[in-house]
């Protein structure tokens, strides 16, 4: 999205994703692409609370998932796949 800054924060077990929503208004189905193996992640979503990741895919060196609001922030917390 051109209205999203990511940050991401890791080491070699977990990583943390922070999402930043400048655009003013919500976004609906939000695509993150990861490199790595993750997990399926647990998110912190800003005025909703805990939210599931949606279309979780892992392949290909990379792992993706959908949020499907994403309003002015989140946290995505993630964990290596073993």
């Amino acid at each position: 999205s051109e209205a999203v800054l990511g940050r991401l924060a890791r080491d070699a077990s977990r990583a943390r994703l922070h999402l930043l929503n400048y655009g003013g208004r919500p976004i609906e189905g939000l695509r993150v692409r990861l490199l790595g193996s993750w997990a399926p992640p647990e998110a912190l979503v800003f005025g909703e609370g805990r939210a599931a990741v949606e279309d979780y895919v892992l392949g290909g060196g990379a792992t993706e998932f959908s949020l499907a609001t994403l309003g002015p922030y989140a946290v995505i917390d993630l964990v290596a796949e073993k």
